[in-house]
């Protein structure tokens, strides 16, 4: 099998998924739809496409959050590539046919010439298949008229009748009770409803653990960091909560230009990938437009982990010292307090719905967050420093007391002066 193929394909995948937030809207909305004509063919945003019987399309044909049907006796003389959408074809395809998030049905009278590959979905195939089947993280069903030339790769249901020329490897699907999806109208069942609860016990015992075990590494590494930033949050607790509050109301509005801007970059590469030579250049403004969306989210999530963590180190102080601990140590207050203040998020979380713990966590994560950036990631202190006692007289002092101390500063500017009072003048 040409496992090239494939793996283009699943880079393709990786690259594009943070792209599918720009096509949120239902794909049969024709609100926020989009036509790109290319030299070598068309691609279709938020948009379905229908190609009607005896309707010939010259040229590759790529549709994102969309639906594609192919009447019979309709072609298309190219590639189809179809991110988040279902694919219904009892045409004929001359070319290769990737669908990504998406299901495929290839009728009786529907014939690919190339090269078939879904990720995401359920495939039916009941025509022609010139080449290549691979079809992960679903099912492929194969019915009794269904024809492939040449090998199979994935979780694979084939009738009585369904011819493969090659060779045909199974790979097994998931099919964990809470990771199965219902479709729209089907009752859940008591085994997905249970499975699903456990899921959610599961996610949160391991956001835990994972907590915990971040926590227990940033108190190691950055102790003093750590500690200003936990004073910060006891000293100034109102003005960290509205800072962290106003930060990621700033992040999600740079998300939003930075979606908007990667989904132009996107479809420059599209029309850049339309020729053989130039993919390697999509590719990489692709990678570049995922990099930079992903900058502003890594940053604040760096930046809420460490505020949560130095507010549990105060918690745990504080819990620590009221059960009257002899000797508290920071990582055992960490430890402590991440506990402290993650029980009731971990409790959310698995009541309906689910949506109840992001309160809490955005309260908690915020209040860190203004922290961090008010001592600048613990290089400062963000409390404000307190002025120097004025220096007292020394005749207001009442006889016997003995003589202020000056302050640093003070000391400095009486250096090479005599500890007497100063000669009268005569």
């Amino acid at each position: 099998m040409r496992k090239t193929g494939i793996c283009l394909g699943l880079l393709i995948l990786l690259l594009l998924c943070a792209a599918t937030a720009v096509w949120a809207d239902d794909p049969g909305h024709s609100a926020g739809s989009h036509e790109w004509n290319f030299d070598d063919g068309k691609t279709y945003f938020n948009e379905d496409v229908s190609i009607e019987k005896g309707e010939v399309v010259d040229g590759d044909l790529g549709i994102l959050n969309g639906n594609l049907a192919l009447a019979e006796g309709s072609v298309v003389n190219g590639d189809l590539f179809i991110l988040n959408g279902d694919v219904v074809s009892e045409g004929q395809v001359n070319g290769n046919l990737a669908v990504i998030k998406g299901d495929l049905v290839v009728a009786q009278t529907g014939w690919v010439t190339g090269d078939v590959f879904g990720l995401g979905g359920t495939w039916e195939i009941a025509g022609h298949v010139s080449g290549d089947i691979a079809g992960l993280l679903g099912k492929t069903t194969l019915r009794s008229t269904a024809v492939v030339g040449g090998d199979l790769l994935g979780d694979l249901v084939q009738e009585e009748g369904a011819q493969i020329g090659g060779q045909v490897e199974r790979i097994p699907s998931l099919s964990l009770p809470f990771l199965s999806q219902r479709r729209d109208g089907e009752p859940e069942t008591p085994a997905q409803r249970i499975g699903r609860f456990v899921g959610r016990i599961v996610a949160a015992i391991m956001m835990i653990l994972v907590l915990l075990f971040a926590g227990v590494l940033i108190a190691i590494i950055w102790p003093r960091p750590t500690q200003r930033v936990a004073g910060c949050i006891a000293g100034l607790p109102l003005r960290s909560l509205g800072v962290g509050l106003l930060a990621l109301l700033g992040a999600a509005a740079l998300e939003v230009l930075a979606v908007i801007l990667l989904a132009l970059i996107v479809v420059v590469a599209a029309a850049l990938m339309a020729t053989v030579v130039l993919i390697p250049v999509g590719l990489a403004l692709i990678v570049l437009g995922v990099l930079l969306l992903a900058v502003v989210p890594l940053a604040l999530a760096a930046g809420m982990l460490f505020g949560w963590v130095a507010l549990a180190g105060w918690v745990g102080q504080k819990v620590l010292a009221a059960l009257k601990a002899q000797k508290i140590r920071p990582v055992a207050a960490v430890v402590v307090g991440l506990l402290a203040t993650g029980w009731l998020p971990a409790v959310l979380w698995l009541i309906e719905p689910c949506c109840l713990a992001w309160p809490v966590v955005i309260l908690i994560t915020s209040l860190g967050l203004g922290a961090v950036i008010l001592t600048r990631f613990g290089t400062r202190r963000g409390l404000p420093t307190t002025p120097p006692a004025a220096p007292v007289a020394a005749d207001t002092l009442p006889a016997g007391s003995p003589p202020p101390v000056l302050p640093a500063q003070g000391m400095d500017q009486e250096v090479g002066q005599p500890d007497g009072p100063p000669a009268a003048q005569g």
